[in-house]
């Protein structure tokens, strides 16, 4: 495991007109002033813990190894999840063990991972519904500033800790595969439930193969490009997108509206 670099990352769903993002800085600046804050962003939609994880699975890599990551998008806050640290190669995850924090710290290889259940490193008084600025922000103000993770709380098998239902990677049907949509961004482009060189592979695609895309709206055909952009307008393209997962784009237009499809509904590419 690397060394605390200074840096806590946040992401959240409590957006920014309300002050609960500014009391969570406040607490970890006041208990480690060293440290640096950056926004990963705070516009996760209220309650979705799979868009968050996503987001966080996309970002992560990008920043300096030991960095600490406070994830709270935390609906079942004050019940019965746990509270927990987790510890990959390279970083620190702080938050709900609701599965927000596992497809990041997974996809880096957890070392291992501890249940935030030392009351004394808790900021007094404790809200029953505000664990992120009462618990998360001070535990990862620890850790940024050398506090040992171990020493704040109970070690637990990282096996036990939760996943989302949402598989990624996809299934062979056929001649096809089937993926899912994880996300829609803003420019209508859909990225899928793998990463391009497993599709690629899986269908033996090469630049300008030419690929059906069956959804429940419509069928169409996607030419597999280097980038979209290197297609007509108005084409609908099958590409490695910036995060290494396959996506499919229109070349100045929405493939969410071209393919009439959303979060969560299921893709065909065919040969």
């Amino acid at each position: 495991m690397r060394e605390v670099c200074g840096v806590v990352a946040l992401l959240t769903d409590f957006g920014t007109v309300d002050p609960y993002v500014a009391a969570m800085k406040g607490v970890i600046l006041s208990t480690c002033p060293k440290v640096n804050i950056v926004d990963i962003t705070h516009e996760v939609p209220s309650f979705d813990v799979e868009y968050g994880a996503l987001l966080l699975l996309f970002a992560y890599r990008y920043f300096p190894p030991g960095t600490v990551f406070v994830g709270v998008v935390d609906p079942g806050v004050g019940g019965s999840r746990r509270p927990i640290a987790v510890v990959s190669r390279n970083y620190y995850f702080v938050g709900p063990d609701n599965g927000l924090l596992t497809p990041a710290a997974g996809d880096d290889g957890v070392e291992y991972a501890v249940v935030l259940d030392r009351e004394e490193f808790y900021r007094k008084p404790t809200s029953a519904s505000f664990h992120g600025r009462d618990i998360f922000a001070p535990i990862a103000a620890r850790i940024a500033c050398g506090e040992p993770v171990e020493s704040l709380g109970s070690r637990v098998n990282p096996s036990t800790l939760v996943a989302l239902g949402t598989s990624f990677g996809h299934r062979i049907l056929g001649g096809c595969v089937e993926l899912a949509v994880i996300h829609v961004d803003k420019f209508g482009n859909i990225i899928l439930s793998d990463r391009f060189k497993n599709v690629r592979e899986a269908l033996n695609l090469d630049l300008r193969s030419k690929v059906e895309v069956q959804t429940r709206g419509r069928s169409a055909t996607a030419t597999v490009e280097r980038v979209f952009s290197l297609a007509p307008p108005g084409a609908l393209v099958l590409y490695e997108n910036s995060f290494g997962y396959a996506e499919l784009a229109v070349n100045r237009g929405s493939a969410e509206r071209f393919l009439q499809v959303s979060k969560g509904d299921r893709i065909l590419l065919c040969t």
